[in-house]
């Protein structure tokens, strides 16, 4: 019964066109394509990180432009717009009126206020260009200007 099996595994062996020593994969074909995997991880995480990073500056811009909404509605409460002093706080935290009366929050999340690396928004006054104020994200690295990611975003880019 061994025999018969022998001779059916040759047979199987030739029918399928390799012999005995060619029946397999040898390393170095198995290395070729765990190297093409690799590289071929190594594009879409690269893409995948561009495209992430794109998304937190429109988050960014999408974020001030909530704020810039709630500090007109803070200008028609008040007459004027937050101090630097006061700060975006003041959107959560509004400081009493002249009359004693405080208004409720112009803003209900403070996690508004922290942009998407993390770190608290920046806001100035006056502006840029007569503008009445700006609001500044510092980006990936939460310093003073940088590129790509790492560059600064404001208010009243591009406009």
């Amino acid at each position: 019964m061994t025999t018969q099996r022998i001779h059916l595994n040759r047979r199987l062996s030739r029918l399928a066109g390799r012999s005995r020593s060619q029946a397999g994969m040898t390393l170095i074909e198995i290395m070729v394509v765990l190297t093409l995997l690799g590289l071929l991880m190594t594009v879409l995480a690269v893409n995948f990180f561009g495209m992430a990073e794109e998304q937190k500056v429109k988050i960014t811009l999408t974020q001030m432009k909530t704020i810039q909404g709630r500090l007109d509605a803070f200008k028609q409460e008040y007459g004027k717009y937050p101090t630097s002093s006061q700060g975006l706080n003041s959107l959560v935290s509004p400081p009493p009126k002249k009359n004693g009366r405080t208004p409720g929050a112009f803003l209900d999340d403070s996690n508004l206020l922290v942009d998407p690396w993390g770190n608290q928004l920046e806001y100035s006054v006056p502006g840029p260009n007569g503008k009445p104020y700006k609001i500044t994200s510092r980006g990936a690295d939460s310093s003073p200007g940088g590129d790509g990611p790492d560059a600064d975003i404001d208010n009243w880019q591009g406009m």
